[in-house]
């Protein structure tokens, strides 16, 4: 059994060395994320061929993998992109109720099928884009761009009471999208894996540095409606067992990079 199953494996080995792979994303969308303000009658966002070969494009919209029943839609649903070409894909508000006092976050996603290819043996896959869509209520309280700022924050005991997390809240109506985190434990500098708090939420990341609950330092950069990353901050975050406001600080910009 055991030799029947390495030849098995080495006949598909040889295969596919056989195969040409062509697997290489030609369709570029103009932005990571896009924000559909409800004051607007739409959004959009360019995408662009930058491969040689012309694709079909496949757009669509869904509120997590396997929920594709949202109340919007994407136009072209279906398209053909030739190299060098571009496009628009327009976002429409279609009814359905949303929340008035939230951001609501849903996902675009951009298949780009390349056309069936006239040489032998080319393994060819259809590559798929996801990037986050929000849709941003018009009465909403404060800045999207202050939001931030406004986090609470808390090292609190985990589930099991055996080590401790960090516990950040979110009290304003925007997501908040984290790109880096890092936590000062005794000198000891952990990097966080933190990525979005939504709004009037709450989300806790493991410390596994720390034995006990103990304050922390905590230095964060977030993404802004652009895709760009903000400037890194800084917060001193207590003990506690709920997430509270404190003070955020600019973390100074080191000498050598201010000349870059």
């Amino acid at each position: 059994m055991r030799s029947t199953h390495r030849l098995r494996w080495a006949f598909v080995f040889l295969l596919m060395l056989g195969l040409q792979w062509s697997a290489t994303a030609g369709v570029v969308l103009g932005g990571t994320r896009v924000v559909f303000a409800e004051k607007d009658r739409e959004a959009s966002i360019p995408m662009r061929n930058t491969g040689t070969s012309p694709y079909v494009v496949q757009a669509w919209i869904d509120a997590g993998e396997g929920h594709t029943k949202t109340p919007l839609l994407v136009t072209p649903p279906l398209s053909r992109l030739d190299p060098g070409a571009e496009n628009i894909l327009r976002i429409l508000r279609v009814p359905g109720d949303l929340p008035a006092d939230r951001e609501s976050v849903f996902w675009l996603n951009v298949k780009e099928i390349p056309e069936k290819s006239r040489e032998e043996n080319v393994l060819q896959i259809a590559v798929r884009t996801r990037i986050k869509l929000f849709y941003r209520p018009a009465k909403l309280v404060g800045k999207a761009e202050d939001a931030r700022s406004q986090l609470t924050w808390a090292v609190g005991p985990d589930a099991q009471g055996q080590g401790a997390v960090l516990k950040i809240g979110n009290p304003t109506g925007y997501h908040v999208t984290f790109i880096a985190m890092n936590v000062d434990t005794n000198g000891d500098r952990q990097r966080v894996a933190a990525d979005m708090v939504p709004p009037m939420g709450q989300v806790s990341y493991p410390l596994p540095a720390l034995k006990t609950p103990q304050a922390v330092r905590v230095d964060f950069t977030t993404i802004n409606d652009y895709g760009a990353e903000t400037p890194e901050d800084r917060v001193e975050v207590p003990v506690g067992a709920e997430p509270v406001a404190v003070k955020v600080e600019r973390v100074p910009v080191a000498a050598d990079a201010a000349k870059r």
